[in-house]
């Protein structure tokens, strides 16, 4: 059976089995089970080696799956009237707790997906999917928007001045848990401090020239004429953002990405691209993330770099080592996101790291959150060198619920906005 590439593995059906059953507190129907370091609660008749559907949690599942299932708590929207679920009309997936009891993410039966008519006999474990025969499945979730920050909606010119080869995006995170088992465990890796804010890339790169006159009539006549300079250009996490080119519309009162960006002005050789996380405030005042502001004061934030790489005229692109960034970063003046433990693969524990409070574990070089000791730290990033590193994450159950109580208000997240909006 053939599957699509989904369009965000991170927020996509993972065919997995179960591999151990957890009773659970207060509870006389269900039990508890862990899929890639979550916990999914499942009915008590399931059973070690039961094969079904993972689904994590800020997915969104598709309306079709929802109304083949019957998982709406609307009765009204399922196929069988009268029949409830549990899933709300936004059809998110979320982590919460069940009689105190954490739930962040699901694991479904495969007959769930029949309706797309695919042969679920077929399935192996490790299929990754978000459609199936055209039929989608999920996606990952994004609160709804009704209109950009400044209030009107901003007619799209088409960006001309660089390239994105010059300025890529920074490659998707992918879950640690779920990619383990096809890793080297003897490979060197580093485990650094991941934190809750919004990514910004910032370049001193290849831009194209806007030639005058006499070098459009000088080029015409086979006269050689440089068509391209270096320049500082910014970014979020997927949009570019160029001051400097006049036909470029900005749907953001305040750019906070291009204000890092200049910051950094004269700092970078000319072909290198520094990627980092912006934590705290925007100049309004407003927090970067909710509750996550790192002590740092209000109006104002901080960029912490998490790769450095160079970037060549064939838009060739490579990463420092992470010793070569940390030096790179000093000889800058540049903060780093925090290294908390580094070793062979094999020896990792995770449980060191998850569901904590870094600082207060006596990670002392870590960022401390803050007063709200219901908070614990994101989670940590899992480096790989290779000629290009290769970065896991992985989250603590605490800050999904965290996170999904955030998405619950209905609140706008500056970071995945950026995937939606521009």
């Amino acid at each position: 059976m053939k599957l699509e590439k989904p369009k965000n593995e991170n927020y996509a059906v993972i065919v997995t089995k179960l591999v151990n059953i957890i009773p659970l507190e207060n509870c006389d129907n269900v039990v508890g089970t862990t899929l890639f370091g979550l916990q999914a609660i499942v009915s008590k008749d399931s059973q070690v080696g039961d094969i079904g559907l993972f689904i994590p949690a800020e997915s969104q599942l598709s309306d079709k799956y929802c109304y083949e299932n019957n998982l709406y708590r609307h009765d009204d929207k399922n196929k069988n009237l009268g029949e409830k679920g549990y899933i709300e009309d936004n059809r998110r997936v979320k982590a919460v707790k069940f009689r105190g009891n954490p739930s962040t993410c699901l694991f479904m039966p495969l007959k769930s997906v029949s309706w797309t008519n695919v042969d679920i006999s077929l399935f192996k474990e490790g299929d990754t999917f978000d459609t199936l025969n055209g039929n989608q499945v999920c996606q990952k979730y994004f609160v709804e928007r009704v209109g950009h920050l400044t209030g009107g909606v901003a007619k799209k010119e088409k960006f001309t001045r660089v390239e994105s080869i010059y300025l890529p995006e920074n490659p998707d995170t992918a879950h640690f848990l779920r990619e383990v088992s096809h890793l080297d465990p003897n490979a060197d890796v580093i485990v650094s401090q991941k934190i809750h804010g919004t990514s910004v890339r910032i370049g001193n790169t290849i831009v194209k020239r806007k030639l005058n006159l006499f070098e459009k009539i000088a080029k015409a006549l086979g006269i050689r004429v440089e068509k391209t300079e270096y320049d500082y250009v910014y970014g979020s996490r997927k949009v570019i953002k160029d001051i400097n080119n006049p036909n470029q519309n900005h749907y953001y009162k305040e750019d906070l990405w291009t204000k890092a960006g200049e910051k950094l002005k004269g700092l970078l050789p000319q072909g290198y691209l520094v990627y980092g996380e912006l934590v705290g405030y925007t100049e309004g005042g407003a927090e970067i993330q909710r509750d996550y502001s790192y002590n740092v004061p209000a109006g104002e934030n901080e960029l912490y770099v998490y790769r450095v790489a160079f970037v060549n005229p064939q838009g060739y692109i490579t990463s420092l080592t992470w010793d070569q960034m940390v030096e790179f970063c000093n000889n800058c003046g540049l903060k780093t996101v925090v290294e908390l433990w580094r070793g062979k693969l094999k020896d990792i524990k995770l449980d060191d790291f998850l569901e904590k409070r870094f600082f207060e574990s006596g990670y002392r070089n870590a960022l401390y959150l803050g007063g709200n000791m219901d908070l614990v730290d994101e989670g940590v990033c899992i480096r790989i060198e290779k000629l290009e590193p290769v970065i896991y994450k992985a989250k603590s159950q605490i800050f999904l619920q965290h996170e999904t109580k955030i998405l619950d208000t209905g609140e706008e997240n500056l970071e995945d906005n950026q995937e939606v909006s521009c």
